[in-house]
């Protein structure tokens, strides 16, 4: 099903505006986190070769 406020592809779309961006930024965060993990274990992801050996 498609969001009509994101226009992605997922199976429970946004209701409103403010959902979507409540949405939003609980991904931002998730992945802030995760990339904050990983420069913890000694990956940098700017330099374009860590990703391909993960």
């Amino acid at each position: 099903m498609i969001c009509q406020f994101c226009h992605q592809d997922v199976s429970d779309p946004c209701h409103d505006p403010q959902e979507m961006r409540q949405r939003a930024m609980n991904h931002i965060d998730r992945c802030e986190k995760a990339l904050k993990e990983d420069m913890s274990d000694g990956i940098n992801p700017s330099d374009g070769q860590s990703a391909g050996s993960i």
